[in-house]
């Protein structure tokens, strides 16, 4: 069976991030529903980023493909690492991704890394994609290209990414202190834009889908 795993770098489980995350999922299950989709929620996991404790740079070490560092990302790390297919998503904070997801990305990928040579040995090259949400009205605003070129050196191909801009940070903007952004202005956006921004998710997860199979 063909596995797609999810990374879920958002602290809210049912806001803009997950909402894409979803559609995202329709998407692939309408090409096959056989095709496994698991959803990682970071937020509920114990761990830190990298401890430098550089097992895996060791001469014959065999924590080339896994993080020797044995903590509640564990069995999460080996599971992204040989997926078929794998997706991170997140909020946009300061114009980052979440810090946890910072963090798995480091614990992820720096196995891969040769300190010998620079060149990048990933257990399998895999189909990735980005979703990204945030407040800004344009992505390409926000400097997002390092991580995505980042992933595209160990995945063999820049990650297809996938954004939805200017949404809602909350359900009721009545209720909080932001002035800066007009909860008119806030409707109005979502109402032509959000469930383009959606379509645009379950599209990419047909193309995953179709691109594993």
């Amino acid at each position: 069976m063909k596995k797609i795993v999810i990374i879920d770098g958002g602290p809210r489980k049912n806001m803009n991030t997950g909402a894409m995350i979803e559609a995202f999922t329709r998407g692939v299950k309408s090409v096959d529903g056989e095709i496994d989709v698991q959803r990682i929620f970071l937020y509920d996991i114990d761990y830190k980023g990298c401890y430098s404790c550089l097992a895996c740079k060791l001469k014959n070490s065999r924590f080339r493909d896994v993080c020797a560092y044995k903590d509640g990302l564990t069995e999460t790390l080996r599971e992204t690492a040989y997926a078929d297919g794998v997706v991170f998503a997140s909020p946009i904070f300061y114009s980052r991704v979440t810090g946890q997801l910072e963090s798995f990305i480091e614990r992820l990928t720096f196995p891969w890394l040769s300190y010998d040579d620079y060149s990048m040995h990933p257990p399998k090259r895999i189909p990735a994609a980005i979703i990204y949400t945030m407040n800004d009205i344009s992505a390409e605003r926000r400097n997002l290209q390092s991580l995505e070129m980042l992933l595209g050196g160990f995945y063999g191909e820049r990650p297809e990414r996938i954004a939805a801009c200017n949404t809602y940070q909350v359900k009721d903007y009545d209720r909080y202190a932001m002035a800066s952004f007009p909860k008119e202005s806030k409707e109005r956006w979502r109402a032509e834009h959000w469930e383009h921004d959606l379509q645009q998710a379950y599209e990419a997860g047909q193309r995953m889908a179709a691109k594993i199979l």
